[in-house]
């Protein structure tokens, strides 16, 4: 039997929808919510949105709705990016159910030295404590979601460049070719950063690169599925 010194954790994976992304309870009343299904979640209801703006001026010329398309697809391309590191965090403050056989003090120091690392590496770092092979850098899902960080820091310490002299916007524009259509509603020789991202195929996408690159790192580390649990709704 449990001592009161010793109270019992138990998880809450499905209690309605605000609790749905994962909330943690001790019997003592202590309450910790997780964020990255939510972030996910938002993700996909941007993306959603962008595509009913689209639908609704479909064959139109290039309008003031176009800077609702730009406010959803960064907000759903923020939300993609933030959930996934909200989820890598997430590994590591639960690292003695993930990590059992890590002495408690070495699995501390590593987090020390991992929390500020990018993303990819501490799925990387998690997997190779899961004695299994690191992120295939070289295939999909692994290289959409190296794009769509790109995407997301080229947003977030965004600097204009003319459209005759791009450097840093030609350089992303490259990183996201042929991986969604450009935006319909702007010209076909325009560059992809830093306006033709913004359409429905590329928060699908940007989207869908997330949830299976956690699916994938799900069945190969064998942590509990979370991601695939939320398919249906993690459709954008």
């Amino acid at each position: 039997m449990m001592s009161e010194e010793e109270p019992q954790k138990t998880k809450i994976d499905c209690v309605g929808a605000g609790i749905a992304a994962g909330a943690s309870v001790e019997a003592k009343g202590a309450l910790r919510i997780n964020f990255s299904i939510q972030h996910l979640l938002a993700a996909a209801h941007f993306s959603r949105h962008v595509a009913e703006v689209e639908q609704a001026h479909k064959g139109e010329p290039f309008g003031a709705f176009f800077e609702e398309i730009i406010w959803f697809s960064s907000a759903c391309v923020l939300s993609c990016t933030a959930g996934l590191e909200a989820y890598a965090n997430e590994l590591f403050v639960d690292r003695s159910e993930h990590f059992p056989d890590l002495r408690p003090e070495v699995a501390d120091k590593l987090w020390e030295l991992f929390e500020q690392k990018p993303t990819l590496e501490k799925f990387d770092m998690a997997l190779l404590l899961k004695k299994k092979p690191v992120l295939d850098r070289g295939s999909r899902p692994t290289q959409d979601v190296a794009a769509l960080v790109a995407l997301r820091n080229g947003l977030t310490h965004f600097k204009p460049e003319w459209d005759n002299e791009q450097v840093a916007h030609a350089k992303l524009s490259q990183q996201l070719a042929h991986r969604f259509m450009p935006s319909p509603f702007l010209a076909a020789g325009e560059s992809i950063f830093p306006r033709c991202w913004a359409t429905h195929g590329c928060t699908q996408w940007a989207l869908k690169s997330c949830v299976d690159l956690l699916t994938s790192f799900e069945s190969l580390s064998g942590v509990p599925a979370r991601a695939a649990k939320f398919a249906a709704r993690l459709s954008g």
